[in-house]
């Protein structure tokens, strides 16, 4: 008799394992090696794609000028941000203007035009602005390796999780926005975000030290599980299970990156305290 937990393991996520080594490797050399400028490219582009997957879910199909501008503005921000804060600030607050200016033109009664605006800013501030968040901590001193470092944090928060939850997962922790997450699962994801986030600090920011690298990790991982849950009430109300079917086993790249995006600002903010 197999234990079907075990045959889980090794069976039907062949899918996820590739592309989520795939993606390990893609993002470790360009932010390691990558010039700064091509970094921030490559952000402004996942901010497209995150944009149109939650411009998707939040505000439906209908692919028109309003819906274009929104993209255009989720682009903005992070290759601002190449510049400095201040000009990312700038673009981030230029957004507002821009997207009502496309409203209006579209037109509708006051209740459209309002939920439709407020809809567009919110993903544009979702999306663009806290991945803009992520380039300029790229920007700083020790930046690609803190950037690393958030990286690392979040995604031992994910595995954890993932896989205690599926061993050792009883009580639900969000049933009405996420069943598949568990109490268990998310404690099983913030210890080894702990113990990596220590360990990495020891390792290469050796003026940090274990302590708190592992208390920062400990915090990363917690937010990133409010990022998770973010996207979930998003998915929940567009009645979807994956915000896209970009990435095989994956699903879309908000689902990819929801853990990220919320820590990412969190990090920076440490980064001028703590550093």
């Amino acid at each position: 008799m197999t234990n079907k937990k075990f045959d889980w393991l090794v069976s039907g996520h062949g899918a996820r394992i590739a592309t989520g080594i795939v993606l390990a490797a893609a993002v470790l050399a360009l932010v390691l090696a990558a010039p700064y400028r091509i970094i921030g490219l490559v952000v402004a582009l996942v901010s497209v794609l995150g944009m149109r997957e939650y411009t998707a879910l939040a505000l439906g199909s209908a692919w028109d000028v309003e819906a274009m501008s929104g993209l255009l503005a989720a682009a903005l921000v992070p290759v601002a941000a190449l510049a400095g804060p201040s000009a990312a600030l700038a673009a981030t607050c230029l957004s507002l203007p821009l997207l009502f200016a496309v409203s209006l033109i579209k037109g509708g009664d006051f209740d459209q035009l309002f939920d439709r605006l407020t809809k567009r800013v919110f993903g544009v501030l979702y999306v663009g602005g806290h991945l803009a968040c992520l380039t300029l901590l790229i920007g700083l001193e020790q930046g690609r390796i803190l950037a690393v470092f958030l990286v690392a944090c979040v995604a031992a928060a994910d595995v954890g999780a993932y896989y205690t939850g599926r061993f050792l997962g009883k009580h639900k922790l969000a049933p009405n926005l996420s069943p598949g997450k568990t109490i268990e699962g998310m404690a099983g994801g913030v210890l080894l975000a702990f113990l990596v986030g220590g360990s990495y600090t020891a390792l290469f920011l050796a003026d940090t030290g274990f302590v708190w690298g592992a208390g920062l990790g400990l915090v990363l991982a917690l937010i990133s599980v409010a990022g998770d849950l973010l996207e979930s009430i998003i998915k929940r109300r567009a009645g979807a299970k994956d915000s896209g079917c970009l990435l095989p086993g994956h699903g879309g790249v908000l689902d990819r990156v929801d853990g990220l995006l919320l820590a990412m600002p969190a990090l920076l903010l440490a980064r001028f305290l703590l550093w």
